[in-house]
């Protein structure tokens, strides 16, 4: 983010909140590696199976997600 926009509360807020949980918040797609991008991948190519917590720990965790 850059500086101006530190003068909003909400974005600071923001700022504050993902730096501390380790996030980044991006406008840009994930990393084809990313857990992000690997849910991303099992929801367009399984669009009818209902994503679940274990769908993202696999994801995380690097395991295989399973329709």
């Amino acid at each position: 983010m850059d500086k101006t926009a530190m003068d909003d509360p909400q974005e600071l807020g923001t700022a504050f909140w993902t730096q501390i949980h380790g996030f980044t918040v991006s406008e840009e797609p994930p990393g084809p590696d990313s857990p992000l991008a690997r849910v991303r991948a099992f929801t367009a190519e399984y669009p009818s199976v209902k994503l679940t917590e274990e769908h993202v720990a696999a994801a995380v965790e690097g395991r295989p997600l399973l329709p």
